[in-house]
């Protein structure tokens, strides 16, 4: 004679109907972390090359154009550069700074970019950046009228 328990602990192991429901409430927590993680990884790494060239490509407007001659319209231009790429900076996190020497480069100009990158990893994922600067450096040139 069986237990009655042990019939219903029999069905339950040999019964298939719940298996690929249960495998999916396993895998899916996992799956979709890894997935929102690569995405936020990405979205930090784009974000961290565009202050890079919009630091560059300021410092450049520095040293070679006439339209990047006063700190009001640097911080401009590299507010401008940011939003072609879809990426709000303020004004006040540009930092311009003329005839200094930067990475080796005696007289350059260097423009220091800071930004706040929010993420929902910010609580997961311990050192996940919440802010980010970026420093560009170009040479001067000398001025052709002096």
């Amino acid at each position: 004679m069986t237990h009655p328990l042990r019939k219903i602990c029999v069905f339950l192991l040999r019964c298939q109907k719940a298996a690929a429901i249960t495998e999916f409430a396993l895998v899916a927590p996992i799956f979709l972390m890894g997935m929102f993680g690569i995405i936020e990884t990405s979205r930090l790494l784009w974000t961290k090359q565009t202050l890079d060239e919009v630091a560059y490509a300021t410092a450049r407007c520095m040293s070679v154009s006439t339209s990047c001659t006063t700190a009001a319209t640097q911080k401009d231009y590299a507010v401008a550069r940011a939003g072609r790429y879809g990426l709000k900076i303020l004004a006040a996190n540009v930092t311009p700074t003329a005839n200094t020497t930067c990475n080796a480069l005696p007289t350059a100009n260097q423009i220091v970019v800071s930004q706040t990158f929010n993420s929902v990893m910010d609580g997961f994922v311990p050192g996940f950046p919440a802010s980010m600067t970026a420093t560009g450096c170009y040479p001067r040139y000398p001025d052709p009228a002096s």
